[in-house]
């Protein structure tokens, strides 16, 4: 029997034992008790635990500190005489109380434990124990001993790095520096408080650590205080509140939140090693703007690119005549060769190449989230070089003779005629076709040019496209030929045998269907595609001889590993280069999130012909030599041009936010021209806010219209007199702004001669408002991280969050602010010869050949919208000067205007000057866009200007309807090509039409993840995009009636995107009726708090929304009754539920003979 026993009292133990009972509850009641936990959108997902200050501190102190924990719990609520004590007091409380510990639960080492951090800390201060723990020298060494606590705390981070050159991540220790020579001289900026550390940037948040109330602190805790403050420092992250907005936070100690895992994903399963296949996700926006490959001719080629592996390493078959006679046949040799590098390709994981699953991508290579494949000869070269690799023992045998039979199929099969097989040009087409001779080579490449078929078809079916992408080939014949293609390449044995074999093909093809059928931003993770896929009986990829035997876990993951890979190259390097290299793929500028796959000979027939216009209207010629002197004398380089269809029509975008690879280097990237022009931006956006007025009119964005329409329509008062709206739109503005004009606008927008450019980090969370962040499951979504940059017209050392803390924090809920030390000063006249280059130097690259855009601004500039802003407001002072008075407001978002006023003279001098044009500055209007309330003929003109119908009275402007009478908002829901004289009753029809494609097109469906949850976040996020407080203000702007019919019309086009995001997930990922139900309940309640939370009261003064609870759930239960009702067979509980409601709601008063009784039901 083993011996009993017994636990060991310590002398804590014995000390509370000998107290008296109620005693020991009374004091000890903090210690014992668990501390309540504190819950914030951000800070929560990175730790598991997160208190406030004041909690945490009293979990720290010893049971035996009663009188320091009673004076700390008390801390902030008694009322002291003494003024200078009570207000000492009043800041530690608020100290206490607003700042928030996180840290997690985890197993100190040994060398970090409090006793050796004790020792180390004794050594640090070179000094005895006790003058540090009594503070017996009052308040002054309370505030030595918290700046040595600090500097304590930076070098024992720097301690624990092995490595002389690697920093600690750690907030403290941002702007610190290892000294590479402690030995020599401390130079005067060197840190002379922490050896062997050099400060190089003013740390703020040490500064603000060693400043009051942290030294009152200190004293406060007694002797146990040096301790507490270092594992506060050392073991947590520490979150102080900003003054502004709501819940906001800085981080002043800790590793940085970017750097942490989030909680729920810190707990891997051990089944796999690196990345799992849930977390891998296919770069689909590789396959995207793809080039044609031409031949010599000129001519378009089909099938895989010239580089593909598999057309550099074919499988040459062996000549029977050669080996009759002789054996010098190398034919076996050099395929054996070539089939090792296809392989290398497939499995680089097992031959110890970089891989997707444990590689760590180089951000200096490639801006994509996982790394480019299609070329591995260098790596492969640096790796093994000229010696003979061995193939992996798993991958002999059946595996490579698989691979072979890949190369084989590859040579056999003929691109080109399946492609034009399942993706004809045109349906007419086919009998003009059969008798051309089409030239085609062994691996498929079709050199059949589209020119003469189309031109031939050209009379007849011009007339009968009403836009561009009618002639883009369809998403199902698309998928049936990547099928086709993948099922005639690939042997049967990768998939399995028999049974298996057709099971696991079904599954793969029906994932090949899946992914050329998704949305632009829509994503596939591997483990989708492995999902359901029967694996243990694939016979290649178990050990030789041992498929009978029973199979080990280890074995079940190596196979899982290698069918993984497998997986992975069929998508990455087969299917995505097969869209490439046949396709053009982009989106439209009509249909949103919609991909159309445009076969390549197809694309060049329309953008040709576009691209020359382009090239004599918009661009001149470059010599060669002049474009390389350019760009070797400046950090700029040059963008690239594609064009996105319009229409009939289509529109260049110029991409600057692509990183090209740095000039005289072929891996590393350098940084973007819109990077590049970030400070420029900066400093723009710094003087927009001190200098609004030089903006004239222009909004920022369509919200702005809340503002200056409530303004307006205070300022006119209840006069009755008619208001005359007059809308106008600039034709091409971007491309029509005169370069040396702009230019010389330039130097009169900044009013000093520098600026100092900090950086921070804000963390949010996705739903951006506490209403939204939390789900049916009780899990908040990722937080949306982003890199800012702000510009401080003062230089100097000035903190950046307390800069930003008194205006933009004030716009940000839960949000998690953390500063970098790193401040750059930047010259004036040097930032405005960098914007003169890139307005008067801008380089394109189409094709091999160099242009400079000649006329107007570009497009994809980070500083177009900016600059176009500052030129019209120009335009206004100049030109508009008349509209300078109270009884008119001009309103402009970009270079769509807007006039409203009580003067027909003005409206009407204003529509006639703008028509006329100002050569000047380059305005020529677009006469179809102009629309106006009242009759206006011109003088020489036969048509009027167009006007909104005689029965509306709703006039539109960038997605709003403003009422000509009343200034009542509400949203533009007509069909996007209505005519302007539609009436309300005609586009109520049309609005909601469940048939239309508009409604899919605008949706981004989530098939990986969650699910469930993703729904829920979906529909509530659908409603809070249409909750603009200018749609919903009843206190200065609308009336009641209107608000409870934009929200009535809200809640119908949410339940419409709700049907239509149903529709769109398989039957098994699609939500349950009690999911549904949850989801309405929670739609209704965030959408009354929304509407009349106090922080939009807070914020924007005198907005208010006169609407009850009851009144928004029957609008909400009553919008998505109608719209499920005609899908009873799927939503039958569900309509059960919405009945009952709303027979219960309508029994009472304030809904049957409410206000929103009144309410006119749109059809939906």
């Amino acid at each position: 029997m083993p011996p009993s026993r017994k636990r060991v009292r310590g002398k804590a133990d014995e000390t509370v034992q000998e107290q008296p009972r109620k005693k020991v509850i009374k004091t000890g009641q903090r210690a014992t008790s668990t501390p309540p936990e504190i819950k914030h959108a951000v800070i929560n997902q990175y730790f598991a635990h997160v208190l406030s200050l004041r909690d945490y501190i009293l979990g720290k102190l010893p049971a035996t500190s009663r009188l320091r924990r009673k004076k700390i719990a008390s801390l902030g609520s008694s009322s002291s005489t003494d003024a200078e004590i009570h207000d000492l007091e009043q800041i530690l409380g608020s100290l206490l109380d607003t700042t928030l510990v996180g840290y997690k639960e985890r197993p100190e080492q040994p060398s970090h434990t409090p006793d050796n951090r004790r020792q180390q800390w004794t050594n640090f201060t070179q000094k005895g124990d006790d003058s540090h723990v009594t503070l017996s020298d009052g308040l002054a060494g309370a505030a030595f001993s918290q700046s040595e606590i600090v500097d304590f705390v930076i070098w024992q981070l720097f301690s624990r790095c092995k490595n002389h050159s690697e920093r600690p991540e750690h907030v403290l220790c941002d702007g610190f520096r290892r000294d590479p020579n402690p030995g020599r001289l401390q130079c005067p900026r060197m840190d002379q408080s922490i050896p062997g550390v050099f400060s190089l940037h003013t740390n703020p948040q040490v500064q603000a650590l060693k400043l009051d109330p942290w030294p009152q602190l200190l004293k406060l805790l007694g002797n146990s205080g040096d301790v507490i403050m270092m594992d506060l420092l050392l073991d947590c992250a520490v979150f102080t509140s900003l003054n502004g907005g709501r819940r906001n936070y800085r981080q002043l100690s800790g590793i940085p939140l970017p750097k942490i895992p989030i909680v729920d994903t810190c707990i891997k399963t051990l089944e796999y090693i690196g990345k799992a296949p849930s977390e891998i996700t296919f770069v689909r926006n590789r396959m995207m703007y793809a080039r044609a490959a031409l031949n010599a001719r000129g001519l378009v080629q089909f099938g895989m690119r010239h580089i593909h592996v598999l057309n550099r390493s074919p499988y040459t078959q062996p000549d029977t005549q050669v080996n009759a006679s002789s054996d010098g046949d190398e034919t076996g040799p050099k395929n054996l060769v070539n089939t090792r590098r296809v392989m290398m390709y497939m499995f680089p994981r097992q031959f110890g190449l970089h891989n997707v699953f444990t590689s760590t991508v180089d951000r200096r290579e490639t801006a994509q989230r996982l790394k480019d494949y299609t070329l591995r000869e260098q790596e492969i070269n640096t790796k093994f070089g000229e010696k003979d690799v061995r193939i992996p023992k798993r991958l002999r045998g059946d595996a490579k003779d698989l691979v072979q039979k890949l190369q084989i199929l590859h040579l056999r099969c003929s691109y080109s005629k399946l492609l034009q097989h399942y993706c004809p040009v045109f349906s007419s087409q086919v009998s003009h076709s059969k008798g051309r001779k089409s030239t085609q080579n062994s691996s498929g490449r079709a050199t059949q040019s589209l020119s003469k078929v189309v031109f031939t078809t050209k009379s007849d079916k011009a007339a009968r496209y009403t836009s561009i992408t009618e002639l883009a080939t369809s998403p199902a014949e698309v998928s049936a030929f990547c099928q086709a293609v993948i099922a005639k390449l690939l042997p049967n044995g990768f998939l399995g045998a028999d049974d298996v074999w057709k099971h696991n093909q079904r599954l793969l093809l029906r994932k090949v269907d899946h992914f050329v059928r998704l949305r632009r931003f829509e994503s596939m993770s591997l483990h989708e595609v492995m999902q359901d896929m029967k694996i243990t009986e694939i016979e290649w990829l178990a050990p030789q001889h041992l498929m009978v035997h029973k199979t080990s876990q280890t074995d079940i993951r190596k196979r899982t590993e290698l069918f993984s890979e497998f997986l992975y190259y069929v998508f990455d390097s087969i299917l995505i280069p097969l869209l490439r290299s046949n396709f053009y793929i982009t989106e439209s500028n009509t249909d949103k999130y919609r991909l159309f796959y445009f076969r390549h000979d197809v694309w060049r027939y329309v953008a040709e012909p576009a691209m020359a216009a382009l090239k004599v209207k918009m661009f001149e010629e470059v010599n060669l030599d002049e474009a390389n002197r350019l760009l070797d004398s400046r950090q700029l380089g040059f963008s690239q041009v594609r064009l996105l269809p319009k229409g009939t029509s289509l529109r260049p975008i110029m991409n600057l936010r692509k990183k090209m690879l740095k000039r005289g280097n072929k891996t590393l990237l350098g940084s973007s021209i819109n990077t590049l022009l970030k400070p420029a931006h900066t400093i723009l956006q710094l003087e927009k806010l001190l200098n609004p007025a030089k903006l004239g009119s222009s909004m920022t964005s369509v919200g702005d219209v809340y503002m200056r329409l409530a303004a307006f329509k205070s300022s006119i008062g209840s006069q009755s007199g008619p208001l005359f709206f007059a809308k106008v739109d600039v034709q091409s503005a971007f491309d029509t702004i005169p370069q040396a004009a702009i230019v010389g606008l330039l130097d009169s927008i900044p009013q000093r001669r520098g600026y100092q450019i900090a950086k921070h980090i804000e963390m949010t969370n996705n739903s951006s408002s506490e209403l939204l962040a939390p789900t049916a499951a009780g899990k908040s979504s990722k937080p949306r991280i982003k890199w800012l940059s702000t510009a401080m017209k003062h230089r100097g050392s000035q903190a950046l969050l307390e800069y930003i803390e008194s205006d933009p924090a004030l716009k940000r809920n839960n949000t998690v602010f953390i500063e970098d030390v790193f401040k750059k000063d930047f010259d004036t006249s040097s930032i405005l010869r960098l914007v003169a280059s890139h307005i008067q130097q801008n380089l394109v690259k189409i094709g091999k050949k160099f242009f400079r855009q000649k006329e107007g601004i570009p497009q994809g500039s980070i500083l177009s919208s900016t600059l176009c802003n500052y030129f019209y407001a120009d335009l206004e002072i100049h030109v508009l000067k008349f509209l300078d008075s109270e009884d008119c407001l001009l309103l402009r978002l970009i270079d769509d205007f807007l006039l409203v006023t009580t003067d027909k003279a003005k409206a009407t001098r204003f529509v006639e000057v703008m028509h006329a044009g100002v050569p000047e500055y380059g305005v020529v209007v677009n006469p179809a866009k102009t629309l106006v309330n009242f009759d206006l003929d011109f003088t020489g003109k036969a048509t009027p200007v167009p006007r909104i119908g005689r029965g509306s009275t709703g006039f539109p402007y960038c997605g709003a309807l403003i009422d000509t009478a009343s200034l009542n908002v509400s949203k533009d829901r007509r069909p996007r090509r209505a005519p302007n004289n539609i009436t309300e009753a005609a586009a109520a029809a049309a609005a909601f039409s469940s048939s239309s494609s508009s409604i899919f097109n605008s949706l981004t469906v989530e098939y990986n993840r969650a699910p469930g949850r993703t729904f829920g976040r979906k529909v509530l996020n659908a409603f809070k995009i249409q909750s603009h407080l200018m749609y919903l203000d009843t206190g200065r702007l609308n009336g009641v009636a209107t608000v409870l019919s934009n929200l009535r019309a809200a809640f119908a086009e949410t339940a419409t995107k709700t049907w239509a995001y149903t529709r769109c997930l398989p039957p098994k990922a699609r939500p349950s009726p009690s999911l549904v139900i949850r989801t309405l309940r929670r739609l209704a309640d965030v959408a009354y708090l929304v509407a009349t939370s106090r922080a939009r009261r807070a914020r924007y003064p005198g907005y208010t929304c006169d609407v009850r609870k009851i009144e928004v759930m029957w609008l909400t239960y009553s919008a998505f009754a109608q719209v499920l009702g005609r899908k009873q067979s799927s939503y039958g509980p569900v309509l059960e539920w919405l009945h009952n409601e709303l027979n219960r709601l309508g029994a009472m008063k304030d809904i049957r003979r409410g206000r929103v009784a009144h309410v006119t039901e749109k059809v939906v």
